[in-house]
């Protein structure tokens, strides 16, 4: 490994998101694979110059930058002022928030249904195959 990579600035936080590059005359869709306060590792199928200003768009962050360097579809930005630590966190906590909104499904029993004991009994003997106990 190069002293660049010993040397960061700041902590690199590993994604895998969607991003969008705009450049002087064109709109990069691309993957974003890290994310720091000073920089982004994105891939995409169509490559900026190195050099080239452009403009890094992900959810509510919008930064300017350089491409600092590209290499086999994928290119390197340096933002010309660093972002929020926040900014980059929130990219990584709203995957993990909307998993754990999600209600976990469970069938209730039928104990849970509301029904009487008489209509409880009557259930419990519809789904059990004749000749099987239930080890009570």
């Amino acid at each position: 490994m190069n002293d660049v990579t010993h040397n960061r600035r700041s902590k690199r936080s590993l994604v895998l998101l969607t991003a969008r590059i705009r450049t002087s005359g064109d709109v990069i869709e691309a993957r974003l694979r890290n994310l720091s306060r000073n920089g982004a590792l994105l891939e995409a199928e169509t490559l900026p110059g190195v050099g080239d200003e452009v403009v890094f768009e992900r959810g509510d962050t919008v930064v300017a930058g350089r491409v600092a360097w590209c290499a086999k579809g994928r290119f390197g930005i340096e933002f010309h002022k660093p972002i929020e630590e926040s900014e980059v966190l929130v990219h990584v906590g709203r995957a993990k928030s909307k998993a754990a909104e999600q209600p976990a499904f469970r069938r209730g029993g039928i104990r849970e249904t509301g029904l009487s004991l008489r209509e409880q009994k009557f259930a419990e003997a519809w789904i059990r195959p004749p000749g099987r106990t239930t080890g009570n």
